[in-house]
């Protein structure tokens, strides 16, 4: 059931890219109200337009000069045809959403109260449940360089720059649940991600690293070798591997990270 409301929500937000995409387009295009019928006599393209209905059953032809006005039009007729199909879909989609979540057995045992739940194990573990026992795993973490600068996140962690400060208090204002250089082991190596967030819905964890030094070409090299060891523990970019940089003149773009920030709680939603 997971993984159908998972892939249910994933066509969700595709098809509510898809459907401002048309309609991004449908407003680039002029508006024009005649009708185009096309057809091949051979392998030459008829065209004829019929722009009102007084006009004879195929209306006038269309000469080779005018096609661009025939693209145009052809173009409005299939991108508003389409964000019909994508309308009707997207509330299809969003109905069966809905109905799917109506009929979690987890919100079965959340809504009998806590006096009943106590006398009984539930079948499926709610995801509040689940995020409570993630965030209160204990772990420890790399050690810090003795005299290095200390910086505390508004949760009241240790990083290792402003920068995973950013990163950090933003996922904590955002109620993402994330571990801060949580280890964990790949092919015998062990890695210590800047942040490791939980994905609740779909009970995975997305990494998210942040390369601070990419104007160093021996730092480079290190985050390409990680990024390779991440790979080969089936960590793929932009679905379950985030990264964010900066060099000494270029800053962390907060733009990009509040992008990957939106597509992370996607994921979760």
């Amino acid at each position: 059931m997971k993984n159908l409301e998972r892939e249910l929500i994933t066509e969700k937000f595709k098809t509510e890219e898809l459907l401002n995409k048309v309609n991004n387009e449908i407003k680039t295009l002029k508006p024009d109200e005649a009708r185009i019928k096309a057809s091949f006599t051979g392998s030459t393209l008829q065209l004829y337009i019929k722009e009102s209905a007084n006009e004879y059953k195929d209306g006038r032809y269309l000469s080779v000069t005018e096609k661009d006005r025939a693209e145009n039009i052809v173009k409005s007729e299939y991108l508003n045809k389409a964000k019909l199909a994508l309308e009707k879909r997207l509330k299809l989609l969003e109905k069966t959403i809905i109905e799917l979540k109506n009929t979690n057995i987890s919100n079965v045992y959340k809504k009998m109260g806590k006096g009943k739940q106590s006398l009984i194990e539930p079948l499926e573990i709610t995801d509040e449940e689940y995020r409570r026992k993630w965030e209160e795993c204990e772990y420890k973490g790399k050690p810090f360089i003795e005299g290095a600068v200390e910086i505390y996140t508004d949760r009241g962690e240790r990083v290792r720059s402003k920068s995973e400060k950013i990163i950090a208090d933003k996922l904590y204002k955002e109620n993402i649940a994330y571990r801060y250089e949580y280890p964990f082991t790949i092919a015998d190596i062990t890695m210590y991600p800047d942040f490791t967030i939980l994905d609740e819905i779909n009970r995975r964890e997305i990494i998210l690293e942040h390369f601070g030094l990419m104007d160093n070409e021996e730092y480079v090299n290190n985050a390409l070798s990680k990024i390779q060891i991440y790979a080969s523990g089936g960590y793929v970019l932009g679905d379950n591997l985030y990264i964010t940089m900066e060099t000494a003149l270029r800053p962390m773009d907060s733009r990009i990270l509040g992008g990957i920030i939106k597509k992370i709680k996607k994921e979760g939603t």
